[in-house]
C-alpha cells in the first residue's frame, strides 16, 4: 500500500439501466463489481486540522485491453442519468455492478478528479484510444487551497472471478502532487522589516499523468521575485499556486512571529520534484537601527526530516512537508541581497496520508 497525500472516500452509483438493456450477458463480457472503500486522511486543512475526508469530484474509469486499446470507459460525475456515468453523490454508500464490460479487457485504470488540478485534461478517454498514450497528458498547477481534490490515477490487472464471466482487481490510487506548508517564520536578533513573499523555486509546472515532470522552473535573479512586475519564473497565473505576496511586517522588539491569519498555513501543491528551494523576500529590512539600502532575500534549500534528521532530496507524491513556526528562524546573518547564496536547511514534519486500496470484486 502505498502513502499519498490526498485521499478519496470512494463508492460508486448503479449505472442507468437503459445503458445495459441494448447487451445481453454472454461469453464476450465480464460482469464487475466496484466496491470502493471509504478511508480517512491525517492530511491538514488550511487552517493545519487534522482528519480531512476527501472526496473525488469527477474522474474515469477505463477498462483496456491486453495491447493497451481502451475497451470502455465509465464517467464518474455529478449526473449519472444519462451514459455510462458513475455518480459521485453516492461514492460512499453504493455498490455498482457493471455489466458488458468487454471480455477483450485485461486491465483496468481510474483517473480521480482530472479536471481539478488537472487542468490541461481537455478531452475524455475514448473507447478505441491508446491508454499509454492519453496518460501523457498533462496536468497542471491550479492553486493552493484547492488540493483535497488533487488528481489521482490507479491501474491493475483483471483477474477471473469466482463465478463464470466475472473478473476482480484491486486498484491502489496514488497521486505525483506533494505539499509544503509553512505555519509560520521566527525572526532572531535585533532586526525588523517586512516579509514581502514567499516563492517556491525549483517547480514543474505541469506533469503528465505517467509522472513525467515538464520544464522545471528556477532562478537566481532577484528581480524574478518581484511582487508587482511577475516574471517567467513565478507569472501571474500561477499566483497562489508557487508563490504569496504576503506584506506582513516584523520586528523582534514587539514580537518575534509572523504567520497566516487565524491559524492558517503558506501551503503549496506541487507535483513531486527533485526538493525545491523556498525563497522569502524581505523589504524595509533594519538591523540594530541601521537600515539596509536593498531588499533582503532568506533561501531554504534543505530539508530534514524532523523524525530521523534524515536529509529529504525529492518530494515524494502523497506527502506534507510542514515547516514549524518554531523550526523556520531566520538571522540577519542568513539574509542576502540575491536569491540563492547562504542558503539553509530546516527540520520539517512528513506527514503521508494512506490510500487504502479500490475493490472491484466480483458480482455474486
Amino acid at each position: 500500500m502505498k502513502t499519498k497525500i490526498f485521499i478519496a472516500a470512494l463508492a460508486a452509483a448503479a449505472l442507468c439501466t437503459s445503458c445495459m438493456k441494448d447487451h445481453g450477458q454472454s461469453s464476450d463480457v465480464y460482469k464487475v463489481t466496484l466496491r470502493l472503500q471509504s478511508t480517512a486522511t491525517r492530511a491538514e486543512l488550511p487552517a493545519a486540522t487534522p482528519g480531512t475526508v476527501v472526496e473525488i469530484i469527477d474522474g474515469y474509469i477505463c477498462f483496456v485491453s491486453a495491447n493497451d486499446a481502451i475497451t470502455d470507459v465509465y464517467t464518474i460525475s455529478g449526473n449519472a442519468t444519462e451514459g455510462k456515468n458513475i455518480e459521485n453523490a453516492d461514492l460512499e454508500s453504493s455498490t455498482v455492478t457493471l455489466n458488458n464490460v468487454p471480455g477483450t479487457s485485461a486491465k483496468v485504470y481510474m483517473i480521480s478528479n482530472p479536471g481539478h488540478v488537472a487542468s490541461g485534461l481537455n478531452a475524455a478517454p475514448a473507447v478505441g484510444g491508446n491508454m499509454t498514450a492519453y496518460m501523457t497528458n498533462n496536468m497542471e498547477l491550479l492553486d493552493q487551497f484547492f488540493y483535497s481534490a488533487v488528481t489521482s490515477t490507479g491501474n491493475a490487472s483483471l483477474v477471473a472471478g469466482s463465478v463464470p464471466d466475472t473478473r476482480t482487481a484491486a486498484i491502489a490510487l496514488s497521486t505525483d502532487v506533494a505539499r509544503i506548508q509553512i505555519k509560520g517564520i521566527t525572526f532572531s536578533g535585533d532586526i525588523s522589516g517586512k516579509v514581502a513573499g514567499i516563492f517556491i523555486n525549483g517547480y514543474y509546472p505541469t506533469m503528465q499523468l505517467n509522472g513525467t515532470g515538464n520544464s522545471l522552473k528556477s532562478s537566481t535573479i532577484a528581480s524574478d521575485y518581484d511582487e508587482v512586475a511577475g516574471s517567467a519564473v513565478f507569472p501571474f497565473d500561477l499566483m497562489d499556486c508557487v508563490y504569496d505576496f504576503v506584506d506582513q511586517s516584523f520586528n523582534t522588539s514587539v514580537a518575534t512571529t509572523v504567520a497566516p491569519p487565524m491559524s492558517k498555513v503558506w501551503g503549496y501543491s506541487l507535483f513531486k520534484s527533485p526538493t525545491p528551494q523556498i525563497v522569502i523576500k524581505l523589504t524595509d529590512v533594519v538591523v540594530g537601527g541601521q537600515a539596509l539600502a536593498t531588499d533582503q532575500f532568506v533561501t531554504i534549500n534543505g530539508f530534514k526530516n524532523s523524525a530521523t534528521s534524515a536529509a529529504i532530496n525529492t518530494l515524494e507524491g502523497g506527502m506534507i512537508y510542514t515547516l514549524n513556526t518554531e523550526s523556520l528562524v531566520i538571522r540577519y546573518e542568513n539574509m542576502t541581497p540575491e536569491p540563492g547564496i547562504k542558503p539553509i536547511s530546516v527540520e520539517v514534519t512528513v506527514t503521508p496520508v494512506v490510500w487504502r486500496e479500490t475493490i472491484i470484486v466480483p458480482n455474486m
